[in-house]
């Protein structure tokens, strides 16, 4: 089953118990009236056919889930035009003592009450007024007339208006659920996207550093050149790897191993890291904690490929009673560089992730040659 036939099924039935309700208006007009000749009977039944077409038009814009106003408005008016059209013959052709057209009438407003409620009030003091007006000139008092009409509109409307809302905040939760599903779709593409730049930013950045040392080495040192190429060659099968992982959802965020890879990435590119790390300290960081950390490692090392001409890099975890410190510390600092990292929007989004676990995110200079990424957790008293 398509998604369109969930939709498209409940508006049928609510549509089949309004067809259901008003094909009393046509069969009351008839059953009430005698014409002179059968030729006016054919024209009176050919003029009820042509309002019961236009009271299913209207009828359908009620139950549409968001109908063209100007549409609608024109249905409406062709819908009161119509039973106007009829006002004098069937109130000509009555039956004594009946109210045929003022039956008529209550249904057509009641119609146009279920499309908008601005269409109905206009309707009710259209055709209220003309239901008076022939009570008042075929049978010499309109109030009778007059009543019918507002009564039948309010007993009919009141009692589709409650299927026909029913169907609309029905309609309304399928595009809730609907909405949701598609934010959850592009939730899951921004994940995607932000692993995908994560774990393969430091990748692509190594490898083009060693695609321009393959490059300088081609001349003066093929054999150097070779192994640069070899190692360009595992970088980007790790990274391909990576990169299926990350899409399956299966990207590696854990401490440890993004210590190891920071260190692995490092040294490939030609900066020499120390990471000053001891398991003991890895073990008394807690999991949400060690997550936050692993992307801030992960972030500051590509900063570092990105946006530095780094010789040397640190890395430190240091647990000091209930504050945890992380600081990624590097040399070879580009001037032009720092406000660039400065306002990036990797480290915004570091920060924003900071805040949410009450963590302090500093980014900036260190020195004259020197950029630092700290983050400073502070364990609430009476928490582990």
């Amino acid at each position: 089953m398509t998604q369109a036939q969930p939709r498209r099924t409940p508006r049928w039935i609510v549509l089949g118990f309004l067809l259901a309700s008003f094909a009393w208006a046509p069969i009351i007009a008839t059953s009430f009236t005698e014409p002179p000749t059968p030729l006016l009977t054919v024209a009176f039944v050919g003029g009820l056919v042509l309002l019961a077409l236009a009271l299913l038009l209207v009828l359908l814009d009620a139950v549409a889930p968001a109908p063209d106003r100007s549409s609608r408005t024109g249905k409406v008016a062709l819908l009161i035009a119509l039973t106007l059209a009829l006002w004098a013959p069937t109130f000509s052709w009555a039956e004594p003592g009946e109210q045929p057209w003022a039956w008529l009438a209550g249904f057509v407003v009641a119609a146009s009450g279920l499309t908008c409620w601005r269409s109905g009030v206009v309707a009710a003091v259209v055709l209220g007024g003309a239901a008076a007006a022939g009570g008042a000139v075929f049978e010499g008092a309109a109030l009778p007339a007059l009543v019918v009409t507002v009564g039948v509109a309010l007993a009919v409307w009141a009692m589709c208006q409650a299927l026909v809302w029913l169907h609309r905040l029905w309609w309304s939760a399928q595009d809730g659920r609907e909405a949701q599903a598609r934010l959850a779709v592009a939730e899951e593409r921004l994940r995607v996207g932000r692993e995908l730049h994560d774990v393969l930013g430091r990748r692509l950045a190594v490898i083009a550093l060693k695609a321009e040392r393959a490059a300088d080495l081609a001349a003066r040192d093929p054999e150097g050149a070779a192994s640069e190429s070899r190692s360009i060659r595992d970088l980007a099968s790790v990274a391909l790897r990576e990169a299926r992982r990350t899409i399956h959802g299966e990207a590696v965020t854990d401490l440890p191993s993004q210590l190891r890879s920071a260190d692995l990435v490092l040294r490939s590119a030609g900066i020499t890291p120390t990471v000053a790390v001891d398991p003991q300290t890895l073990s008394a960081v807690p999991p949400t904690l060690a997550g936050l950390f692993a992307t801030v490692v992960r972030e500051a090392v590509t900063n570092v490929l990105r946006h530095s001409d780094a010789r040397t890099a640190s890395i430190r975890v240091v647990v000091q009673g209930p504050v945890t410190t992380l600081s990624v510390e590097n040399d070879g600092v580009r001037t032009a560089a720092t406000s660039d990292a400065d306002g990036g929007t990797g480290l915004a989004a570091l920060a924003a992730r900071c805040g949410a676990v009450g963590a302090e995110l500093v980014a900036g200079p260190d020195g004259d040659d020197r950029f630092v990424v700290r983050v400073r957790h502070a364990t609430p008293s009476g928490r582990a």
